[in-house]
């Protein structure tokens, strides 16, 4: 079977679970910071990323038929007249991360299920769409010979504007390879084959940072100086965590990365941590039940780190954000209205966050139709 994983793991039904209550109580979450701004007409879908770059603002997912089962990508951007979708180069696929470079140079990465007379044949095709300013084209990647399936999960531009794609490979033989590919900034359609073995099991984001290598994050942190990944320590009460977010806070040039632990009493608890050039710290998060799917610095380079909880006493509809406590902790401070679970997290040139996920109301660990938001 073929390893792909999405950017947030998807919920469970609450019954399933054992949650405790905690003392934060959801009437005492600030609202007012919210504006709720969610494509109309977006029943059966959710957005999974969300990105901003040169004035742009794009968000993708997933929309599922709830009679059929099958399942279409999502790909928006955001406008004076709000979100539009404009025609994309695949039908059946699903996306997993995206990034927004400037206004033309907006990368989508996912996989393609191959289909014959509407059934799917059970094979996978690694998926990279480029938006050029005006249209979605697809674009072929140089995967070694012999590839029988390729999957695609993160892809992130670098200060120079070049593109750097990370997935996977199986050959005929059913033997897994990770593989990474830089693509030229000058948008020559040339692409190289890096050194992919993060030492990790799975990746689920990765981020380059000016003068400091490109990271990966996922069961755990890896950094690529250029030649080799090298997989970074954590405090020892963080062995089994996962990563799922990542963002540079440019003012102290300090990486951060958000996820959850597995916890035996809460399910899952969310988990932070920040590197400052020569160690990864934890910074102090609640003991409650929440995990974190993403992180992003307001225009104050405070930190806002979005996921979801499955506790009712958190948040009754499962959106689940942390921001800046007393004496360096966050604490779930704010609720989203009309928000549901959070997938990702953004930062635009104003210094508003943009959040997306799905609208509250889930059933089954479903949402019943897109969410997205901006923090003013």
């Amino acid at each position: 079977m073929f390893l792909s994983l999405p950017r947030a793991a998807t919920a469970v039904a609450l019954a399933a679970v054992a949650v405790v209550a905690t003392a934060v109580s959801p009437a005492s979450a600030n609202t007012s910071n919210w504006r709720d701004i969610s494509p109309p007409g977006s029943e059966g879908s959710v957005l999974r990323d969300v990105e901003t770059g040169g004035g742009a603002t794009w968000a993708i997912g997933r929309r599922t038929d709830a009679a059929t089962g099958s399942s279409a990508p999502v790909a928006l951007r955001w406008t004076r007249a709000g979100w539009q979708a404009a025609p994309r180069p695949a039908d059946q696929d699903r996306l997993e991360d995206l990034t927004v470079g400037a206004p033309d140079q907006v990368w989508a990465v996912g996989t393609r299920n191959e289909t014959v007379d509407g059934t799917e044949k059970g094979h996978e095709r690694a998926l990279l769409q480029h938006w050029n300013g005006s249209a979605w084209n697809e674009v072929t990647l140089p995967f070694p010979e012999g590839v029988d399936q390729s999957t695609l999960s993160a892809v992130d531009t670098d200060a120079d504007g070049a593109v750097w794609v990370y997935g996977g490979y199986t050959n005929t033989a059913g033997e897994y390879f990770s593989a990474l590919f830089r693509g030229d900034a000058d948008g020559s359609g040339h692409w190289t084959l890096l050194p992919a073995d993060t030492g990790l099991t799975w990746v689920s984001q990765l981020k380059a940072v000016p003068g400091d290598g490109t990271y990966a994050i996922g069961d755990g942190i890896s950094r690529f100086d250029g030649t080799s990944w090298t997989r970074q320590n954590m405090p020892p009460t963080l062995e089994g965590a996962m990563f799922d977010g990542i963002a540079l806070q440019t003012t102290t040039n300090e990486v951060w990365a958000a996820g959850y632990i597995r916890d035996e009493t809460l399910w899952r608890r969310p988990v932070i941590v920040r590197y400052d050039g020569r160690s990864w710290r934890m910074v102090r998060t609640p003991a409650e039940t929440g995990q974190l799917s993403d992180i992003a610095f307001d225009g104050s380079g405070r930190p806002v780190a979005v996921g979801e909880t499955l506790d009712p006493a958190v948040s009754p509809d499962g959106n689940y954000v942390l921001t800046p406590g007393p004496r360096g902790s966050l604490i779930q401070s704010e609720e989203l209205p009309g928000a549901g679970y959070l997938h990702a997290a953004a930062t635009d040139s104003a210094g508003r966050i943009w959040a997306v996920g799905g609208a509250a109301g889930a059933e089954n660990g479903m949402s019943p139709s897109a969410y997205a938001g901006i923090r003013r």
